[in-house]
């Protein structure tokens, strides 16, 4: 069972990769963004982000990586992760 902090934690990061997966369509930079948050560090971390954007309350910047996903039978889907740092 989930304790209220990790719950609240939990909703937080939906709100997140909402908001970050809104923001790749909006870009056209994918039909269908997918949250890879286990790939951060083996695929995403050593490249450079695509883009950054503020967040939604404007103290943080958000770092967004991308890779293709593999599976030809996927196309349009790409793989994101995200990264919050201070301006």
């Amino acid at each position: 069972m989930k304790t209220y902090t990790e719950f609240k934690e939990s909703r937080l990061d939906d709100k997140m990769d909402k908001y970050v997966s809104d923001e790749i369509k909006k870009r056209k930079l994918a039909k269908f963004p997918v949250n890879a948050t286990d790939d951060i560090k083996m695929r995403m971390k050593p490249n450079k982000p695509v883009f950054k954007f503020p967040s939604p309350n404007s103290d943080m910047m958000i770092h967004v990586f991308l890779r293709k996903m593999t599976s030809p039978s996927k196309k349009g889907m790409m793989a994101f992760n995200y990264q919050l740092e201070d301006k």
